[in-house]
């Protein structure tokens, strides 16, 4: 009886053994803990695929904030199916246990959390907004940029210089963000100072003509442009409000400070323009012997 006993507490020993050794954590054995490593590393591989797939199926189709949206969802999509069958049905974690849990922590959890989810949510708002979409020229901290990737957390521009530039969403929410890709036309002041003895009416004969006789300047708007313009904008056809002036800004003892006012419709061209007025002016001037003050 003593023998048989015995080697019942042995089986039973050996059983228990056998049995922790083969829990790794928790309630979980060392095989599903590989096994849940494996599809939380596959789901973020695929999902990270699909999103690229995507894009590039239909980038070329159709416009970027509808490819980007399909996108993203794919991709979260394939994230959380994949999340969920890893923790659900692999090591059985106790979803509501385990936000039980972090309620407990909340806030240790969430202070350092706080930045990210204003992030988030402002990026929702971008999202919902739509105050600005990709290839949108913006101007933010006065640096002109063109918006490449608007994400959850952030946006990534690019500036004229062709440095990319990462603004957290907040940024954009906080502060005041100018979208030229959704304005009318752009008005450029420019300062011309001529001599007491120049012609003041001559000169701004032609500071006018040299705005007239530039393609990029109003009234010179390309048709197929207008016709956009006025179109989402309900803008008049007659654009003779903005046509170039030229006005006495200040007169002193050495000279007559001329102000012109233009407006160009392409924001990109900016520079260009400025610099193929003042090249046109130089020649003008020096045609007419009219002389800088």
């Amino acid at each position: 009886m003593f023998k048989i006993k015995m080697a019942e507490a042995n089986n039973v020993f050996l059983g228990n053994v056998s049995e922790a050794n083969n829990v790794f954590l928790g309630n979980v054995s060392f095989q599903n803990f590989l096994l849940f490593i494996f599809i939380v590393i596959l789901t973020f591989v695929l999902g990270s695929l699909l999103n690229i797939l995507i894009t590039r199926f239909l980038k070329e189709k159709v416009k970027p904030v509808i490819y980007k949206t399909i996108s993203k969802i794919a991709m979260y999509g394939v994230y959380a199916l994949g999340l969920y069958f890893a923790f659900v049905k692999i090591i059985s974690f106790n979803i509501p246990a385990g936000l039980a849990a972090l309620g407990i922590l909340g806030i240790a959890l969430l202070l350092p959390a706080v930045p990210v989810l204003q992030n988030i949510a402002a990026g929702i708002v971008i999202t919902l907004e739509r105050p600005f979409r990709e290839e949108d020229i913006v101007e933010i901290d006065g640096t002109l940029c063109k918006v490449k990737d608007i994400m959850l957390r952030k946006t990534r521009l690019r500036s004229l210089d062709g440095k990319i530039i990462i603004v957290p969403n907040l940024s954009f929410i906080t502060s005041n963000i100018i979208n030229y890709s959704k304005g009318e036309f752009i008005k450029v002041v420019l300062d011309v100072d001529i001599t007491l003895d120049s012609n003041k009416e001559k000169t701004a004969e032609i500071l006018k003509k040299i705005c007239y006789d530039n393609p990029n300047i109003l009234p010179n708007v390309p048709k197929k442009k207008l016709n956009f313009i006025t179109q989402f904008f309900a803008l008049p056809r007659n654009l003779k409000i903005l046509n170039p002036k030229v006005m006495v800004k200040s007169v002193n003892k050495e000279k007559i400070s001329l102000e012109v006012w233009f407006w160009i419709w392409d924001i990109l061209m900016k520079e260009h323009i400025i610099s193929s007025f003042y090249k046109k002016l130089i020649e003008e001037f020096k045609k007419e012997k009219i002389k800088f003050g």
